[in-house]
């Protein structure tokens, strides 16, 4: 019996339709115009693309374009390669999920110690009750106008006065993730290279994932990002670059005012927008330091309150270029407007109240304290984790599966280290909540570190292999 070979006539229209979309012949241009026929229903699920060789000749350009262009397409989900079936356009009513986010967590622990929250002690955040009941007590409302200013006059001239560097604009949105998001959706678009820190924030990855950025990653060591690493990252001219200057989650890792100076340096020659997340904020005893001191222009930084005054805030500030933050704010009035003045109103009494203030002092001595203890005591067990500060400590394992598996019969649950690494690179490391632990419960600590230890040296299990 011989088989013929039919031309795939039903690809032609398909071809015709894509390139005669195509103004842009970048690979930004390509996957843009893919997508927007995609989101028109003028490319259907199901449909079967051109080739990259039929649509680079259609469009005179190289394969590698349209190549980047279906790979850009691929990572949000629009587009699906089937090996030698061809590249078909995805259901795009099918939902994503965040994985890398859920999957550095879990549900509580019925008994055990659980380090994997990433969040702080409820004990060391000042009082919010007090401080609710003086501002309640003082008015009624806070909002005239909704054309109103979004910061509180009294909370802007707080947050200036703090602030590393002299921002062009300030604004308060509902959290550093919520910034991060806000940031990104100004900033990125389908097919932009970006830039951060590996490993990091896995919200963040996913933010930029489903931006459809493509992510560049870079090298860390006990100052933070590694210039060499950076410079290298650049030469591909990315269009931001994400740093999280102090207790850098999951490692810890604080930026010097060294290595800061060499950072900026290496950025004064591109265009990219600076982010950076101080996600820690008070809680860190880092120097607050930013490449907006030597970039004012093209930095936006965000200064969290969730860990140092209490997550269910919901508040953090962002300030810096005024070509970021003037449309995220005039983006943010035609959703929630602004971040609840009543809100703002008691982070002004949290930033002023003495009390508050002795508060957040003691928490922030504590958590070094606690950080300090189980890294040096992980030392003396022959384990190594990053030098760093805050309530993260990034332990390295010889197997994080093997590792997770021994301190789960332990009674004991941390991150694992895969969903901060960018790229889906290997990690040999778990992340650890040290802020949780009590430093005056000797035997939970011994119990912790001596678990760890355990859990660092254990070799890889058969069905790991």
């Amino acid at each position: 019996m011989t088989l013929s070979v039919v031309p795939d006539h039903a690809a032609e229209p398909v071809l015709a339709t894509v390139s005669s979309a195509i103004v842009d012949r970048s690979p930004k241009g390509i996957a843009a115009a893919v997508h927007r026929l995609i989101r028109a229903g003028r490319l259907r699920t199901g449909d079967r693309l051109p080739t990259v060789r039929d649509l680079a000749k259609e469009l005179n350009v190289s394969p590698a374009t349209v190549s980047e262009a279906w790979q850009a397409l691929g990572a949000v989900g629009a587009i699906q390669a089937r090996g030698r079936a061809g590249t078909f356009v995805r259901d795009t009513v099918e939902p994503t999920r965040p994985a890398r986010y859920l999957g550095i967590g879990g549900a509580p622990l019925a008994e055990g110690i659980n380090l994997s929250t990433g969040t702080p002690d409820p004990a060391l955040l000042p009082p919010l009750r007090e401080a609710v009941d003086r501002v309640v007590a003082r008015s009624t409302s806070w909002t005239t106008s909704y054309l109103d200013d979004p910061v509180l006059p009294e909370l802007d001239e707080i947050l200036r006065r703090d602030w590393p560097f002299v921002p062009a604009r300030l604004t308060v949105v509902d959290g550093a993730l919520d910034a991060l998001s806000r940031v990104v959706d100004e900033v990125v678009r389908l097919g932009d290279r970006v830039v951060m820190e590996n490993p990091g924030f896995p919200p963040l990855i996913d933010l930029l994932e489903r931006a459809g950025a493509d992510i560049l990653p870079v090298e860390l060591d006990d100052e933070g990002i590694i210039p060499a690493s950076l410079a290298a990252a650049m030469l591909l001219a990315p269009v931001a670059v994400f740093v999280q200057p102090r207790a850098q989650n999951p490692t810890g890792i604080s930026m010097s005012v060294g290595r800061c100076r060499e950072l900026a340096d290496v950025l004064a020659d591109y265009q990219a927008v600076v982010v950076e997340d101080d996600h820690s904020g008070d809680i860190a005893t880092g120097e607050d330091v930013s490449i907006g001191m030597h970039l004012p222009e093209r930095t936006v930084h965000i200064r969290s309150y969730s860990k140092s005054h209490g997550p269910d805030l919901r508040i953090a500030a962002v300030g810096g270029s005024a070509d970021v933050i003037d449309p995220l704010v005039s983006r943010r009035m035609l959703g929630p407007g602004w971040t609840s003045r009543l809100i703002q109103a008691v982070l002004v009494e949290l930033l002023t109240d003495p009390a508050a203030i002795a508060a957040v002092t003691w928490a922030r001595s504590t958590y070094a304290m606690r950080s300090l203890a189980v890294r040096a005591g992980l030392a003396g067990e022959g384990v190594t984790s990053t030098t760093g500060e805050g309530i993260n400590a990034w332990v390295e394992v010889a197997d994080e599966r093997s590792a997770l598996i021994t301190l789960a019969a332990l009674g004991l649950r941390v991150s694992p280290g895969s969903p901060f690494m960018v790229g889906g690179s290997p990690s040999m490391h778990v992340r650890v909540t040290t802020g949780v632990l009590d430093e005056h419960d000797a035997d939970q600590l011994q119990h912790v570190i001596t678990s760890l230890a355990a859990a660092a040296k254990a070799g890889p299990t058969l069905r790991g292999v």
